[in-house]
């Protein structure tokens, strides 16, 4: 009897056990956790990506935050739902923090997965204290012709076009290779889904009733050298927030928290501890 009765508490303990390790699924998007001891940071990868890409970055900001990853709808873990949108990405993110944790976080989002970031600080205001983007535009950067162009594109040759697109995001062809293997191993129903909403998706004008603090991290790539500030806003959908705090990151691909992490980790938890604006600039070169 006493013996049965050791088995079963060890079996629930070993139940029990899972369970606190197994990560947070809330509509389809994933909590991976969190780690370190601090105020709470948030990472949330970018289309065709993966939480992994943040670990170099997390790993640096966790000496003094906590930080938490997400997996988007469709990546990793974390399911596709049958009718994807941003507003019910941006639900299922919110819903994700909220089960990890209660308090205002800080929200970092990388390309696609900074438009959801975006529109979770537009739903949920209270739960961000502070907004950083890293390579996203918040309005679309093809026409319309283009757009359907490249819809076409991906029915006639998936491969050979999902292939073109991320070879282009690396800082050399070895990372842009690397980059398509990975978004190749996902759905092509999932993927074609979130490009649709990627290249049609505006945020523009909502953007300006963003209550939080924005940084925004470009490479030299999306930002020119020379290019006037005002100008790349414009271009990129960020005029309506004028006093958002701009940083041009160099010798970066699309993909900077893999190319420069500590530089990354640094001017996210400068921002966040509100170093003025012109002190960037000396930090991203």
């Amino acid at each position: 009897m006493l013996r049965r009765l050791a088995i079963l508490l060890l079996a629930f303990a070993a139940v029990a056990l899972l369970a606190l390790r197994a990560p947070v699924a809330s509509r389809h998007t994933t909590a991976l956790g969190a780690f370190g001891r601090g105020p709470t940071i948030v990472l949330v990868h970018g289309l065709g990506s993966s939480a992994a890409h943040w670990l170099p970055v997390a790993r640096d900001l966790a000496r003094d935050h906590r930080v938490m990853l997400v997996e988007l709808p469709g990546h990793g873990i974390a399911p596709m739902p049958d009718g994807l949108s941003l507003d019910g990405a941006a639900h299922a993110l919110d819903d994700a923090i909220h089960q990890e944790y209660d308090g205002p976080v800080v929200l970092v989002g990388h390309s696609v997965g900074g438009l959801v970031a975006v529109a979770a600080a537009l739903r949920d205001p209270d739960c961000v204290r502070a907004l950083v983007l890293v390579e996203t535009a918040l309005r679309p950067q093809l026409d319309g012709p283009a757009c359907a162009e490249l819809v076409a594109a991906l029915d006639r040759d998936y491969r050979g076009t999902l292939r073109e697109n991320y070879m282009s995001f690396g800082r050399d062809s070895a990372q842009g290779a690397a980059l398509y293997a990975e978004a190749a191993t996902l759905d092509p129903a999932a993927m074609k889904t979130w490009i649709r909403l990627a290249i049609t998706t505006d945020l523009s004008r909502r953007v300006g009733a963003l209550k939080a603090p924005l940084l925004v991290v470009l490479s030299s790539r999306s930002w020119p050298d020379g290019e006037d500030w005002r100008a790349c806003a414009d271009t990129l959908g960020y005029a309506a927030v004028p006093g958002a705090t701009p940083v041009r990151v160099e010798r970066t691909g699309h993909f900077v928290m893999l190319d420069r992490p500590p530089l990354l980790a640094d001017v996210i938890r400068r921002f966040e501890h509100g170093m003025a604006p012109p002190a960037f600039a000396a930090l991203a070169r």
